[in-house]
Parts: C-alpha cells; sequence; structure tokens
C-alpha cells in the first residue's frame, strides 16, 4: 500500500473483527463502510489450550499485522474478539478482562466464536453453522432472532466429530489392531507416521510420559479422512465423526423449533475440507431430523462474522 494511501486512512473511522481457534488466530481491519482493508493472522489463541499470555500475544500479533497490511497506525474504534473455549461465564469473562487489557481497540468485544461463524455463514439471517475443526460445535438462530447451540464443550467433555476426536478415536482403533481386536487398518500407519514410532505400542511412552497435546491429536485427523475411500476402519471413524455432528445440527434445531423449516446448514472448518465421506455422513444424520435442511460448505473465514458484528455495534454508538 502506498504512502499516500496510509495517510488518508489514518484518522478515519475503522473496525476489525477478529477470529481465534485452536489452531490460527485471523484479523480482519475494515472501514466503517464494511470495505475490508487489510488481513492478519497468527497462531491460536484458543486459552485453555496455551494459556491466556499466549493467546493475548496471538490476537494483538495478528490485530498488528492487519493493521500493516491496511497501512494503518491507530487502533480500530471497535474490534470484535471471536473465540473458541469461551464455553461458560468463567470463561467470558477471562477472556473479556484479558481482551480488554490487550488494548487493541477503544472498544472491544468478546463472543463466543459460534456466534461469529452465524453471521459470517448466514448473514444473520435463520440457519444453523456445524464446525468441524480442531474442536466442534453447531450454533444456529432462527426466524425468531433466537440463539442455541450445541457441542463445544472442549476435548475432555465433547467435541464430539472434531478433528481431536477423530485423531483419538484413530489413535485408540490403531492399538486395537495391534491387539488383535480388530483388522489390520491404513489407520496403524497413519499413526505411526504422524508419531514416527515402528510399532503403535511406542506410543504408548509419548502418550503417559512425554503427553500428547490436543494439536498433536487432531493432527492424526486429516489423513484418517483422507483413507476413507481404501479403509473399513477410516470410514467407521470419520462416519461416526460425521453422524455425531449431525446430532448437533439436529439438536440445535430442535431447541429452536426449525426441523420441520427449510434452512441452510452451513459446513465450517478443516475436516470438511479434507474428504468428502465426512458431509455424506453429516448429511444422513441430518436427513433423519431435519428433511427440508440444505447443507452447504462456507469458505469465508469466520473472521468476516466478527467483523459484521463490530460494524453493527460502531454504527449502534455512533447513533
Amino acid at each position: 500500500m502506498s504512502e499516500d494511501s496510509t495517510i488518508r486512512l489514518n484518522g478515519c473511522p475503522n473496525v476489525a473483527g477478529i477470529d481465534g481457534g485452536a489452531s490460527k488466530t485471523v484479523a480482519l481491519i475494515a472501514d466503517a463502510n464494511g470495505r475490508i482493508l487489510g488481513e492478519g493472522r497468527a497462531g491460536p489463541s484458543n486459552y485453555h489450550n496455551i494459556g491466556v499470555q499466549a493467546a493475548t500475544l496471538a490476537i494483538k500479533t495478528a490485530l498488528r499485522r492487519a493493521r500493516l497490511d491496511a497501512g494503518m497506525t491507530e487502533k480500530p474504534d471497535v474490534a470484535v474478539v471471536a473465540l473458541a473455549g469461551i464455553d461458560s461465564k468463567h470463561d467470558m469473562i477471562t477472556a473479556s478482562h484479558f481482551v480488554k487489557n490487550s488494548k487493541i481497540a477503544q472498544t472491544s468485544i468478546v463472543v463466543h466464536d459460534s456466534v461469529a461463524a452465524i453471521y459470517a455463514a448466514t448473514k444473520g439471517k435463520p440457519g444453523i453453522v456445524v464446525n468441524s475443526g480442531t474442536g466442534s460445535f453447531a450454533a444456529g438462530i432462527n426466524r425468531k432472532g433466537a440463539y442455541a447451540r450445541a457441542g463445544g464443550w472442549g476435548y475432555i467433555a465433547g467435541d464430539e466429530g472434531s478433528a481431536y476426536d477423530i485423531g483419538l478415536n484413530a489413535i485408540k482403533m490403531a492399538f486395537r489392531s495391534f491387539d488383535g481386536r480388530e483388522k489390520s487398518t491404513k489407520v496403524t500407519e497413519i499413526v505411526k507416521r504422524r508419531f514416527r514410532v515402528k510399532e503403535v505400542d511406542e506410543l504408548v511412552t509419548q502418550i503417559y510420559n512425554t503427553g500428547l497435546t490436543v494439536e498433536q491429536i487432531a493432527a492424526v485427523a486429516p489423513s484418517v479422512i483422507r483413507s476413507t475411500g481404501k479403509d473399513m476402519i477410516s470410514r467407521r471413524i470419520v462416519n461416526e465423526a460425521g453422524t455425531q455432528l449431525g446430532e448437533l445440527v439436529c439438536t440445535v434445531a430442535l431447541r429452536l423449533r426449525m426441523t420441520k423449516q427449510d434452512f441452510p446448514v452451513v459446513a465450517v472448518g478443516g475436516n470438511f475440507r479434507s474428504g468428502g465421506y465426512l458431509l455424506q455422513s453429516l448429511k444422513l444424520r441430518i436427513r433423519q431430523g431435519c428433511p427440508n435442511a440444505r447443507v452447504i460448505q462456507m469458505h469465508v473465514e469466520p473472521a468476516h462474522g466478527s467483523l459484521s458484528i463490530a460494524l453493527e455495534a460502531f454504527k449502534k454508538r455512533q447513533g
């Protein structure tokens, strides 16, 4: 961007939308009319996984890079930060506190990442979004504007159908195959290759002595999804994941009284891009509970949803 452009942009109202997940953080800067001026990326910002300090640094880094991309030196007037793992009142208080203390904008707002995903997917219209990334959730809004969410309770209490869930089940199946409780499976080679062990039993040391992170386990999932066309065990794992994700969608639809309505179900997250079998099993389960729903894939960053919320907040503040 030219020096003249930088001079023109500084001093003008601007807003920021940030989406922070377990694998990456994306920040967008836009002017008061919603025209995107810059984008920045950084590492994960789920504070449950990496801690408050690292999450704060990722958010600040992504936004700083977006400001550099836009040629801006001033802080945004409003920044909306959508974060994964904000699943309780305590989480919201904690996240709001460290985001406010980061001083990334004149006004900072924290929302659950499902809210940003809905805005990005449906632009505020009735619909449900289902996410299968490192974690998972389904969330939606109905014609009356009511909001409901299911899942997304973290890798211990939930996250069914997520990359972590698929990766963990793959590791378990590799051990079952090693025992002889399951047939030979490509999953064994996937696990051995990912963790650089010659035999599956060598992985026990990494699991219980060194420890495996959520991200390390989740990293197994793409290979498992891609092997579904050639391996029965992989298909079984991915089919169960898709079924669980479909159940989340149907639960949200039931709570919002949408099961008989025609509405979009927007599939987001990297797992849906790794192979079609996950999407097929998702559609099959949704068809059972919501026969009129239409499953589509979203190809825009959820940060666009954060940006839409920031624009609304800015306009309300302007009166």
